[in-house]
C-alpha cells in the first residue's frame, strides 16, 4: 500500500519559504535597484531589469505550476511583460524621458495588485 501524499500547496510554495523568496523575488528586487547607484549607461540598467523581471517572472510562473498560487498566475505574466518593455526601451524601441521608470514601476505596481485576488478567492487556485 502506497503512503499517502502529506503535500500540500502550502508546503511546495516557494513564496512561503524564505528560501525560495529570497532566491526567485529579493535578489533580482535588489539587482535591479542596484542600477540606480552603479552609474551604468542607460540601455545597461534597462537590460539588467529586463533580466530582473524576467527572473521573477520565471520564479512565479514555475510556482504556479508547483502549488497553484493564484498571485503568481498573475503576477508571472505581467513580469514578462515588464521585462519585454524593459527590453524594448534599452534597445531603444520604445523611449522617452522617463521611459524605464515608467517600465519598471508599471511592473511593479501590476505584480503587487496580482495579490489583490488572492484576498477575494484565496491564496491558492485549487486546493489539494
Amino acid at each position: 500500500m502506497a503512503a499517502p501524499d502529506c503535500t500540500t500547496n502550502e508546503s511546495r510554495d516557494w513564496a512561503r519559504r524564505p528560501g525560495g523568496m529570497l532566491f526567485w523575488w529579493v535578489l533580482p528586487i535588489l539587482i535591479g535597484a542596484s542600477t540606480y547607484v552603479l552609474n551604468l549607461s542607460f540601455a545597461a540598467d534597462a537590460f539588467i531589469w529586463a533580466g530582473a523581471f524576467a527572473w521573477m517572472g520565471t520564479g512565479c510562473l514555475l510556482n504556479a505550476r508547483r502549488c497553484a498560487r493564484l498571485h503568481c498566475f498573475i503576477s508571472g505574466p505581467a513580469l514578462w511583460l515588464g521585462a519585454i518593455a524593459a527590453a524594448l526601451v534599452g534597445s531603444g524601441i520604445i523611449s522617452g524621458p522617463h521611459a524605464l521608470s515608467n517600465v519598471v514601476s508599471i511592473t511593479i505596481v501590476l505584480a503587487m495588485l496580482s495579490c489583490v485576488p488572492e484576498m477575494i478567492w484565496g491564496r491558492y487556485a485549487r486546493q489539494d
